[in-house]
C-alpha cells in the first residue's frame, strides 16, 4: 500500500468508446456540412398524419439504416408544393449532396467554363447519395440539361439519386 500516491486507472476500453464516439460526432457533423442542407430535418419531426398520401410504413422502411442505399436504389418523391418531400428525402451517416437542380445545372456550367467538370464529376462519384429537389420548377438551356444527364448516368449503380419534383407524369 503506497500512503500518499494516488493512482488513477482507467478502463483503455472505455477511452477508446470515448474516441469513437467523438470522431463519429466530427465525422457526422462534417457530412452536414459537406451536404449543403438547408436545414437539418429527421424523420421523427416529419408529421405523417397531416399527409395522409404519403405512405409511412414505406418511408420508414426506406430509412432504416439507408437500405435503398445499399441496394442502389433511387426515389422519386412526386407532390404539390409543401408535401413534406424535401424533408423526406434525407439520408443521415452517408456522404451526401443536397442541391436544387437549377443550383446544381449552374455549378456544373461553372465548372465546365473553368475546365474542372471531369474533377467534379469524379467528386461526385464519391458521393453516397445525390438528393436533387425541385426538378422541373425551373427549365435550363440544352446544356445544362445534357449535364444533368452525364451526371445522373455516372450515378447510375455507383451513387443514389432522391429526386423530389411538383410536375405529374403521364401515366
Amino acid at each position: 500500500m503506497c500512503v500518499g500516491e494516488v493512482r488513477l486507472r482507467r478502463d483503455p476500453s472505455e477511452a477508446c468508446e470515448r474516441e469513437l464516439l467523438d470522431w463519429e460526432r466530427r465525422a457526422s457533423e462534417r457530412r452536414v456540412k459537406d451536404a449543403r442542407f438547408r436545414a437539418i430535418r429527421t424523420l421523427d419531426t416529419f408529421n405523417f398524419s397531416g399527409q395522409a398520401s404519403i405512405n409511412e410504413a414505406l418511408i420508414r422502411e426506406l430509412n432504416v439504416g439507408g437500405e435503398y442505399i445499399n441496394r442502389r436504389e433511387n426515389v422519386l418523391l412526386v407532390g404539390n408544393p409543401g408535401t413534406g418531400k424535401t424533408h423526406l428525402a434525407f439520408a443521415q451517416g452517408r456522404r451526401v449532396k443536397f442541391s436544387t437542380t437549377t443550383a446544381l445545372v449552374a455549378q456544373l456550367q461553372q465548372t465546365r467554363e473553368n475546365r474542372r467538370l471531369q474533377r467534379y464529376l469524379k467528386q461526385m462519384e464519391r458521393l453516397d447519395l445525390l438528393i436533387l429537389y425541385e426538378l422541373g420548377y425551373v427549365p435550363f438551356s440544352k446544356t445544362g440539361a445534357e449535364l444533368l444527364f452525364e451526371v445522373v448516368s455516372r450515378a447510375y449503380e455507383r451513387t443514389n439519386v432522391v429526386v423530389t419534383t411538383n410536375l405529374p407524369f403521364d401515366t
